[in-house]
């Protein structure tokens, strides 16, 4: 895989990293590989792509599509398939007169810059919608462009915030053409139900399932939110850096001082992607945190220590990832047996083995998660191991997976961003695991620290003052951003006048896909939370300085994708605590139920 035409010889590249591509998809067995080709987006930059004016092979018969693949009446014309559009979540104003029954008119997008076989969705008015899935696109885009077939029709049939599926009418122009059209016949036969085929999969976060524990500790959270007495959302942001006379420095950095981080320019498109799923850094907004220091009732000692610990030390970039890799990930956690229980209490393991293939069945889900599942927590890992808990005796040990293309693409993500903001790379041997962190409930979590210096058991498969770079992941982006917020103080001498829980030193509101850095050593010396975003409303008809305090709850799942640094040998490291039973459980590592200590 190139690094992009505008990288130097010293720029980093991680070449080993693209996608599988859309023939490779249709290729695999449909057994073990096909969990791998499913998370992928097809890279049309990798090297072994099929070039778009080469009409689609014949991918071999497998056992698992012959049942699938009908053959063509003689002199059949025209077809039927069902595609998939994506990206709704960007063109939200678009998508509002978009309904079921409603259609949509495809049409090639060839100057696409970032796909040369796009084909974009437009609804009635002839305002763009999305793009039709790349994997079904590169089948479609060169015969389209050769006036080999036509699509008409486009009729929706399903609609999420994200996707669309619509009903499309394929038809042959070109009789001569017409061992192309049966093999795309084929071809798109198999894409198609391959896709159907994952939707119908394991989904532990399926809508059913994220109503079952919707509500949880909602109420409690917005009673929290109604003791908040500083407008938080009307606070400014500190900038990113400063620079010496004290103004704000501008962002991105300049070309010297990319060039001696050895990565692309700020606006070279293919090398971010490529190497990290990242959009260029010229589109980044990166923001310091909240400053809430000066509503504080405290001494200036007090707030002179708080900033000496965050100043600095926390910041928020929107507008990090592609919208490659945000698909990929969704595709990615909704994938068969992705998700582990994590939630405290032990169960009847006989009972928990025995049902767990029911929890990922749509149909039956709510009675299985009402009977065996007792939280709305969930989690992966991708690495190394991670160990849950902040009390000793209650510790829970995350088994990681083997890394994917997409996993090792996410760290170094994580790790060009944290260098980006800090101007140094994280500590050797830079992010090298991803902890995914699913909460179907719609509230927050409390105050805590990941590094807990008492905890061994906890510390011992990370390097000491490690940095913590998170990604906000939503399910429903377009009614959830900004309802949350992190909210980070200092563990010593930190004491305002108050009793409310949002009496903290910084804070960031977090949005879909937006990435929260912690500066390295941060977790020793302060504790954060999320928790709902307070909402201020002037009380009608009482004093002009009385307010009404609120708050909106998502409507959608989490997911915390954080990234973390952990030693080589740490499994090595972790022998003698598993051995003397320090980890109340063990869970993973292969998406299936909780592992047990025998």
């Amino acid at each position: 895989m190139s690094s992009g035409k505008n990288s130097g010889n010293k720029r980093k590249s991680f070449g080993g990293l693209g996608f599988l591509t859309a023939l490779e998809f249709m290729n695999d067995d449909g057994n073990s590989n096909a969990a791998a080709a499913e998370n992928s987006n097809g890279d049309d930059n990798d090297t072994n792509n099929t070039t778009r004016k080469q009409h689609p092979t014949v991918a071999k018969d497998t056992p698992s599509d012959r049942h699938v693949l009908k053959p063509m009446a003689p002199n059949q014309s025209s077809f039927t398939i069902n595609l998939t559009v994506r990206g709704l979540q960007f063109y939200k104003e678009n998508v509002l007169s978009i309904d079921i029954e409603s259609t949509v008119i495809l049409q090639r997008q060839s100057d696409n810059e970032h796909d040369e076989n796009a084909i974009a969705a437009y609804n009635g008015t002839r305002q763009q919608v999305g793009h039709v899935a790349k994997e079904q696109a590169a089948i479609l885009a060169s015969l389209m462009d050769d006036n080999i077939i036509k699509l008409e029709g486009g009729l929706v049939k399903e609609q999420t915030d994200t996707i669309l599926s619509i009903s499309v009418e394929v038809t042959l122009l070109n009789e001569d053409k017409r061992d192309d059209f049966e093999t795309l016949y084929q071809q798109i036969s198999v894409v198609t139900y391959k896709a159907k085929k994952q939707a119908k999969r394991s989904s532990i976060i399926d809508e059913a399932a994220v109503e079952e524990y919707a509500s949880g500790i909602t109420k409690q959270d917005s009673e929290t939110a109604a003791t908040c007495t500083i407008d938080i959302c009307q606070q400014p942001s500190l900038p990113w850096k400063k620079n010496e006379d004290g103004s704000a420095a501008s962002w991105p950095p300049g070309p010297e001082v990319l060039e001696k981080m050895c990565v692309g320019h700020a606006n070279d498109e293919t090398w971010w992607q490529e190497n990290a799923g990242l959009r260029p850094p010229s589109q980044w907004k990166v923001q310091g945190a909240i400053d809430l220091l000066p509503n504080l009732s405290m001494s200036r000692d007090q707030k002179a220590r708080a900033s000496d610990v965050l100043d600095d030390a926390v910041h928020g970039v929107t507008n990090v990832w592609s919208d490659e890799t945000l698909e990929g990930l969704r595709d990615l956690m909704h994938s068969e047996n992705f998700w582990s229980h994590r939630g405290a209490g032990a169960y009847n393991i006989g009972q928990e083995d025995r049902f767990f293939s029911c929890i990922i069945s749509l149909t039956i889900i709510s009675p299985c998660l009402n009977n065996i599942i007792t939280s709305d927590a969930f989690i992966r890992s991708f690495g190394g191991p991670y160990v849950l808990g902040q009390q000793e005796g209650k510790l829970k040990l995350i088994k990681g997976s083997p890394h994917i293309p997409l996993t090792e693409k996410i760290c170094h993500g994580h790790n060009l961003v944290y260098q980006m903001v800090h101007f140094e790379e994280p500590p050797a041997p830079g992010f090298n695991t991803i902890i995914f962190g699913l909460n179907l409930r719609r509230s927050g979590f409390h105050y805590h620290q990941d590094t807990i210096a008492s905890l061994k058991p906890k510390n011992e498969p990370m390097i000491r003052n490690q940095p913590v770079v998170t990604t906000v992941y939503y399910q429903k982006p377009s009614v959830d951003d900004g309802k949350e917020l992190v909210l980070w103080k200092p563990l010593l001498n930190f004491k305002p006048k108050g009793d409310s829980l949002y009496l903290a030193a910084r804070g960031i509101r977090t949005t879909h896909g937006m990435i929260h850095v912690q500066r390295a050593g941060l977790q020793g010396h302060a504790q954060h939370g999320i928790f709902h975003t307070p909402l201020f409303s002037k009380n009608e008809g009482e004093d002009d300085d009385e307010y009404i305090v609120s708050s909106d709850p998502r409507r959608g799942y989490r997911v915390a994708i954080t990234a973390r640094i952990t030693h080589p040998d740490s499994e090595k490291r972790l022998d003698p605590f598993i051995k003397n039973s320090h980890y109340q459980k063990i869970i993973g590592p292969n998406g299936l139920s909780s592992l047990h200590l025998s």
